[in-house]
């Protein structure tokens, strides 16, 4: 038995490219679902926190059609992540609708429906003859426990600026009732909620999404008063960084920085790209960037994002449940890594398909470039030892020599608003 675990395509989201929804991709995709026998989808299918959710449907039909195509007779499990959660809220609520509605209870406590969940509805009517699962927060496959890892959050914004800290001290309080940190899926369910709820009416509403554009091009503007505010943690963490870049524990990447040349090509085009696809009133920021999708920026050196996760991991229990553990939110691909909080427990990550380079800098570019290049999944082979981390984008990454990167063929697609 062989599954694919793909995640973080974040269809709709005006904060980068979701790049499955270009037939160039797509055919980089579809020889990786020939032979699988499931196909499992990490959550942020869609980005409903940053884009509509028709634009977000409607952007995932390439990857729909090919999934229809190549898996009939095999089976599609789903997991949302923080990206999507509105999915599982709403499940959430249409229980308790139909238990005020009908005062019935299914055998196992949950509330009676009359049908299946709207979300696996549309799957199967998109999907004709495919057999379609919707697990949460957790699936396992052949001993491999998969997850979004959405729940590392909490924790790694302890390691942020004192902002993050005190938002995250206050969500604490708020969903587990004092300062205590999340122990229990009720408590991260309760801190995801609180955020993801939010930004997900403020996507839906009309203008919404114009609107929290016009809000990030504000925060770009004054960037310089809020960076100066969190240097003495930004700072270390970006001490660490270059650090690490000259050579410190990582003898190739001194030689691994792309060209200055190559650099402002890619700062141009993105440049170009926002001011076409994200129209916006005011002066433009001089370098482009995109709001962090999550509390790990995708330049960020992946230890902290792997620390924090193997803390949910503990205090869930999961790490005695599997010695194999694929998750991923961070959008930066792993494979075969432990933490130094169990070094029983290995760790792979599916990385993501969204291209949203840092062009902050020359290092942090040359950084996303190597922690987080798009393009890859997990495949899990009941027949083989271990998961193996698989590229489809590999050779378009400039730190192999290439000096393609994704581009548009054709039109620019506009953003809804």
């Amino acid at each position: 038995m062989r599954a694919l675990v793909i995640s973080d395509t974040h269809f709709g989201a005006w904060t980068g490219r979701d790049l499955l929804r270009e037939d160039e991709y797509l055919e980089r995709l579809a020889p990786q679902l020939e032979g699988i026998d499931e196909l499992i989808f990490l959550g942020d299918l869609f980005d409903f926190l940053f884009g509509s959710v028709d634009d977000a449907v409607e952007s995932a039909d390439g990857l729909l059609r090919l999934i229809a195509a190549k898996l009939p007779g095999k089976r599609l499990v789903f997991l949302a992540g923080n990206h999507d959660h509105h999915l599982v809220h709403r499940d959430a609520e249409d229980r308790l609708e139909a238990r005020l509605a009908t005062g019935e209870l299914q055998p196992d406590g949950e509330a009676a429906r009359p049908g299946p969940a709207y979300f696996q509805s549309f799957l199967e009517r998109r999907l004709p003859g495919v057999e379609v699962e919707i697990a949460y927060p957790t699936y396992s496959f052949a001993g491999v426990l998969c997850t979004h890892g959405h729940y590392l959050d909490p924790h790694a914004r302890l390691a942020g600026s004192r902002v993050d800290r005190l938002l995250t001290r206050t969500l604490w309080s708020i969903a587990t009732g004092g300062p205590e940190q999340p122990k229990t899926i009720e408590d991260y369910e309760s801190v995801i909620t609180l955020l993801t709820e939010w930004l997900y009416i403020a996507a839906q509403m009309p203008h919404g999404t114009h609107a929290q554009q016009n809000v990030f091009r504000a925060v770009q503007r004054v960037g310089r008063v809020g960076s100066v505010l969190s240097l003495p943690v930004r700072g270390a963490k970006r001490l660490a960084a270059e650090l690490r870049d000259r050579g410190s524990g990582d003898g190739e990447a001194s030689n691994a920085l792309p060209s200055a040349e190559h650099f402002d090509s890619v700062v141009r085009e993105e440049a170009e790209r926002q001011r076409r696809e994200q129209p916006a009133p005011g002066a433009a920021w001089p370098r482009p960037a995109y709001p962090a999708a999550s509390v790990v920026l995708p330049s960020d050196p992946s230890e902290q994002a792997l620390e924090a996760f193997a803390r949910v991991a503990e205090n869930l229990g999961w790490n005695r449940e599997a010695d194999k553990i694929v998750f991923a939110h961070t959008h930066q691909p792993l494979a075969d890594v432990r933490s130094s909080r169990d070094s029983r427990t290995r760790y792979w990550n599916t990385g993501s398909w969204i291209y949203e380079p840092d062009l902050s800098s020359r290092q942090a570019y040359a950084r996303y470039l190597r922690y987080a290049w798009p393009g890859t999944a997990v495949l899990i082979d009941d027949e083989e030892p271990e998961p193996r981390l698989v590229e489809m984008l590999a050779d378009l990454n400039p730190l192999n020599g290439s000096d393609e990167r994704p581009r548009h063929r054709g039109p620019i697609p506009a953003v809804v608003i």
